[in-house]
């Protein structure tokens, strides 16, 4: 690898709008795949979250379980059309500050590093069409061709600083000085420290006060317009 420097996204709301799992797991009810019931379960937290009244946390952790609960013993080449479909659909709708962030980024040669809490199945296929160099996800364990319900690794969604430790350590030339990483909830702050250059993007309250008190450049994309709350000029680097 001749890449020195390293752009790492989050994918879950930073460039899609939505979240793979809450779309995938959708999509799964749909075709009858997951029964109705998984969508009424999850029905009060995500309530809470639209009123105001409960966080998106406490929310897509709700659609994680449920999703956990009932993809048990689902044959897996059925589950991955249904993944693929999603992407088909939906690969388009994103933020525009990320979209046009990542076509620049790869025009200064920087490796794109995509980690979300998501399925790796799901998420394989997303960074891939959106052309991004190396994806995690979180792993479900697989065996003869059925999702057994064990979650096998869930570093992607709780320790990402991990993984990018690991591909430095593999990819010595990667300059983590140089590199910028873009989050939007405290959960993300470990990796966001990592690098020279973090960015806040649509944060949650807890990642805004960081940001704020450690002098990141903090972004909101509302509607059609980008408001840079904290800029910082490193994107012109």
């Amino acid at each position: 690898m001749n890449k020195t420097k390293l752009a790492i996204f989050d994918i879950d709301g930073t460039i899609f709008r939505s979240s793979l799992v809450i779309e995938l797991s959708h999509a799964l009810v749909e075709q009858g795949i997951f029964p109705q019931a998984a969508k009424s379960e999850i029905q009060k937290e995500y309530l809470a979250w639209l009123n105001r009244k409960g966080s998106y946390e406490a929310y897509i952790n709700k659609v994680v379980n449920i999703y956990v609960k009932y993809i048990t013993g689902k044959k897996f080449a059925v589950v991955e059309r249904v993944a693929q479909r999603v992407i088909a659909e939906q690969k388009d709708r994103v933020y525009r500050f990320t979209r046009d962030l990542i076509k620049k980024l790869k025009k200064q040669n920087y490796f794109l590093l995509a980690i979300s809490g998501s399925p790796s199945y799901i998420v394989s296929k997303y960074a891939k069409a959106i052309g991004f160099d190396e994806f995690y996800g979180t792993e479900l364990e697989v065996k003869a061709g059925k999702f057994t319900g064990k979650v096998l690794s869930l570093e992607s969604a709780y320790r990402k600083d991990k993984i990018i430790q690991a591909l430095v350590k593999r990819h010595r030339s990667l300059n983590l000085n140089k590199s910028l990483a873009i989050g939007d909830t405290e959960s993300d702050v470990p990796m966001l420290k990592l690098v020279g250059r973090p960015l806040a993007f649509n944060p949650n309250t807890q990642l805004a006060k960081i940001a704020r008190r450690l002098k990141w450049q903090i972004v909101v994309e509302r509607k059609d317009v980008i408001y840079n709350i904290r800029k910082v000029n490193f994107l012109n680097k």
